[in-house]
């Protein structure tokens, strides 16, 4: 009785458990992992385009310049408000008719007291629309010249692997330009969009075809067409003008318009979140503005990664004036055998 109970009490032989442990399985996770990405990268050649341009991305520190874009471009959310605030102030200060009804029409709304207090601060606000344009174009500037500057850094780490040397006029006077440029395709792509949407819309209700069903649809895929086409223009200023390279337009197109359909789809996310968010006042006010910031961020990172990407096209990497990506575990590609390493 006494040798059954020692034969059941003795440990098992060390042989009989696997290497490392019990816990060994999950200490072979990465390997596994790895494996198959492996496999996939020399499987689909688009998946391994995907996998060198993020790993251009990682070590050209692509989060870090896109925090910093996104910092100085949040920062600059205030001044454009005051500018707004000014252009209005100016607007009502040179129609005096058209300020008496507003006043009258906030009378009504607001009666009592509290519409004499919006009132009164909507006459200040006119009267100190000047001052308030003056600091809002400042703020602008400083801002806008900031985040333009660190766009151009991180465009140049990653299609040079290094910064320019800086000088600085030369810097704040591209960075100028470069914001000047931006804010006047933004205003072309709003104007156009805008005015081909009517066009279509008044072209439309002249064919007496404004009630006809699915025509909406037709109007949304135009506007769609429109902004894709000005997101196309607005990528290949990043990927040519910005790190100031000199490719051919032909070879960075395929990074532009891979640029401006995610660009389109984050643009559709975020106005999905917003009509998620309006019903509540607490979330609107709250979650607006955490929503912005993560929405700018989302839309830098996405532009360094655009051109991350296109840095690491087959017909641009091969070019001279695109530095190689630094040497990793060798993935032979799909369609050939293994690269040396450089």
């Amino acid at each position: 009785m006494s040798a059954t109970r020692t034969q059941q009490s003795a440990p098992a032989p060390a042989g009989d458990q696997p290497p490392g442990g019990r816990w060994s399985w999950v200490t072979q996770l990465p390997g596994r992992w790895q494996e198959r990405v492996t496999r996939l990268r020399r499987r689909l050649p688009w998946f391994d385009h995907l996998a060198r341009a993020g790993g251009r991305y990682q070590r050209t520190q692509g989060d870090l310049m896109a925090a910093g874009v996104t910092y100085f471009v949040f920062l600059g959310l205030v001044p454009v408000l005051l500018l707004v605030a000014s252009v209005i102030g100016l607007v009502l200060a040179g129609n005096q008719l058209l300020q008496q009804e507003l006043s009258a029409t906030i009378r009504e709304s607001f009666p009592g007291p509290t519409g004499a207090e919006i009132t009164s601060e909507l006459n200040g606000a006119v009267g100190s629309a000047g001052l308030t344009g003056l600091i809002g174009l400042v703020g602008f500037l400083y801002a806008g010249l900031r985040a333009m500057d660190k766009l151009r850094l991180g465009m140049e780490r990653i299609w040079k692997g290094r910064v320019d040397d800086p000088e600085f006029l030369r810097d704040n006077l591209q960075d100028l330009l470069a914001l000047a440029a931006f804010g006047l395709a933004g205003l072309v792509s709003l104007g156009l969009t805008g005015a081909v949407t009517r066009a279509a819309s008044w072209t439309l209700e002249a064919l007496g075809l404004d009630r006809a069903p699915g025509l909406f649809l037709l109007t949304a895929a135009l506007g769609l067409g429109l902004a894709v086409v000005t997101d196309v223009v607005v990528f290949l200023w990043l990927l040519r003008v910005v790190p100031s390279t000199s490719y051919p337009l032909r070879r960075l197109l395929p990074g532009a318009l891979f640029g401006a359909v995610g660009f389109e789809a984050l643009k559709l996310v975020g106005s999905l979140y917003l009509s998620m968010i309006s019903g509540s006042v607490t979330a609107s006010a709250f979650g607006g503005a955490v929503g912005i910031l993560i929405w700018i961020n989302v839309v830098c990172r996405f532009a360094f990664f655009t051109a991350a990407w296109t840095a690491t096209l087959p017909k641009v990497q091969g070019d001279a004036h695109v530095v190689p990506e630094v040497s990793g575990p060798d993935v032979p590609p799909a369609d050939g055998p293994a690269v040396p390493p450089r």
